[in-house]
């Protein structure tokens, strides 16, 4: 698949739904990553989202993808479609708030055996509810290893649900 080092501004602001432009001739989807950068909070040389570039040169936002690095380019270049995996979910928009509402409702209606710190043990919470919360878990996790973070503070941020390593 083609591929484009973006801003990390830009890539974010794609994600989270909101137009962007990119000055290219190419049309068709394309694999955009965050350029190489020291901004605080912000991924750098991380593969971010696919996008689909119409005929009249708009962007939209198809699907994000998996963290994965990428070495920043100045002009297009090929990555591999195996490379390439895509969420199920957009954990920057409005499925991700779905997704922790259904878990927020199952807990407060929960009723059965907790952990000694007070969880609700995996086994009692329903796959269609805990699956989701598990890939969230997983994407937040890899996407924080990109994320600039001199003193800490992102990643402290970053709290499983689930312990998966």
């Amino acid at each position: 698949m083609k591929s484009l080092s973006i801003s990390p501004e830009k890539l974010l602001t794609l994600i989270i739904g909101k137009p962007i432009n990119l000055e290219t001739s190419f049309r068709g989807q394309l694999l955009l990553s965050s350029i190489k950068n020291q901004e605080t909070n912000l991924p750098s040389e991380m593969a971010g989202a696919i996008a689909e570039i119409d005929h009249n040169g708009q962007v939209n936002f198809v699907s994000l993808v998996h963290p994965f690095a990428i070495n920043h380019h100045e002009t297009l270049f090929d990555i591999e479609d195996n490379r390439i995996h895509r969420e199920p979910y957009n954990w920057f928009g409005p499925q991700a708030l779905v997704i922790e509402k259904k878990m927020k409702d199952f807990a407060h209606h929960y009723d059965g055996p907790v952990t000694d710190d007070g969880a609700i043990p995996r086994q009692y919470i329903p796959d269609n509810i805990a699956e989701p919360i598990i890939l969230s878990d997983k994407y937040w996790q890899d996407y924080a290893q990109f994320v600039n973070d001199p003193d800490g503070s992102f990643a402290k941020q970053i709290k499983p649900m689930f312990n998966i390593k």
